[in-house]
């Protein structure tokens, strides 16, 4: 499962780090070498849609169907997340995710559909 911990706690795209432990303290510089490192160590295949990719599904026989998700490379910025209303700052999925998301799992004939998230969701 791709968390946050695969680059540093909590990160987010654009992110700079403070962290005086880190010389190279850009997120947007981590975020490859961590992806790159976690594909190469992973048994996953590879999405030919788009190299890299995280999010997917796979069936296990007619009964279940595992969605797996990627609620880290495609977030908003970490804040309190107090907004009066969605904004891209409050999604953590980002929309081509969240649009696979809902069709593959509407698409689903699977008796059991299990939801692979590295963060609590409501549905």
């Amino acid at each position: 499962q791709w968390d946050d911990h695969e680059v540093t706690n909590n990160w987010f795209p654009g992110q700079i780090l403070d962290d005086a432990h880190y010389r190279e303290r850009r997120v947007d510089v981590l975020f490859p070498r961590a992806r790159q490192a976690f594909h190469e160590y992973l048994p996953i295949r590879p999405c030919p849609e788009e190299p890299g990719r995280v999010y997917r599904n796979f069936a296990f026989g007619p009964l279940a169907e595992v969605f797996l998700l990627d609620e880290r490379s495609y977030r908003g910025t970490n804040n309190n997340n107090r907004q009066p209303q969605m904004s891209p700052d409050a999604a953590f999925m980002g929309a081509a995710q969240l649009n696979w998301f809902k069709q593959k799992l509407s698409e689903s004939k699977a008796t059991w559909k299990i939801i692979s998230s590295d963060m609590p969701i409501g549905l």
